[in-house]
């Protein structure tokens, strides 16, 4: 039976870990473009989800295009018109679920009083529990939400467990997915960060 020697062995090693680098930058370089087109789509179909258009991923960035302009460079603040024909302006939104991150849009009224509609995605929540926040029921309990309370203090929209609302009114909140309390509890921060959306949407003329 032949035998290698250490020094072989090393040499072998090296060289297949160099060529299986090269080959996954060159696929990984190869296949930018096309990462970047599809990120690209997925934001523009958020964006006009939670505005309340139903466009599919593959013709969302030519929709995008005609309804919808950035307000910031980092891509956080855009005015979009929403399906019922008026003006709003869409807030990206980051937080934690329960496995990793999560994150989504809102849309905003002109007035910045009303919540027009979100939309949300994550990483890894548990399907059937956490992964619920991107399913149509939950997404539609926010559509037409008050941001201000009736003495015209900032409440956001609350995420809140039934029977847990207190002084909540009920046109600021939602109930949380059952069985899903630190995901619902994500996206109850993510929605207190809404303020500045609605600063700015009573300001867009």
């Amino acid at each position: 039976m032949k035998k290698f020697s250490n020094t072989y062995i090393f040499l072998y090693v090296t060289v297949l870990v160099v060529v299986i680098a090269v080959v996954l930058a060159v696929v990984s370089t190869g296949l930018k473009p096309r990462r970047d087109r599809n990120k690209q789509a997925e934001t523009c179909q958020q964006i006009l989800q939670a505005a309340g258009h139903d466009i599919s991923r593959s013709k969302a960035v030519d929709a995008f295009s005609n309804l919808a302009v950035p307000l910031a460079e980092d891509g956080r603040k855009y005015r979009v018109v929403c399906a019922d024909g008026s003006l709003g302006i869409a807030l990206r939104l980051d937080g934690k679920g329960l496995w990793g991150p999560i994150w989504g849009y809102a849309v905003v009224s002109e007035d910045g009083q009303t919540l027009k509609g979100v939309s949300f995605d994550h990483k890894s929540e548990t399907p059937g529990l956490g992964a619920k926040i991107t399913e149509e029921a939950f997404l539609k309990s926010f559509k037409g939400k008050k941001l201000y309370d009736k003495d015209g203090n900032f409440v956001s929209v609350r995420v809140l467990k039934s029977g847990t609302a207190g002084d909540v009114a009920e046109e600021n909140r939602v109930d949380a997915i059952s069985g899903a309390t630190l995901t619902s509890k994500g996206v109850d921060e993510m929605l207190g960060r809404v303020e500045s959306a609605a600063f700015m949407a009573s300001r867009v003329q």
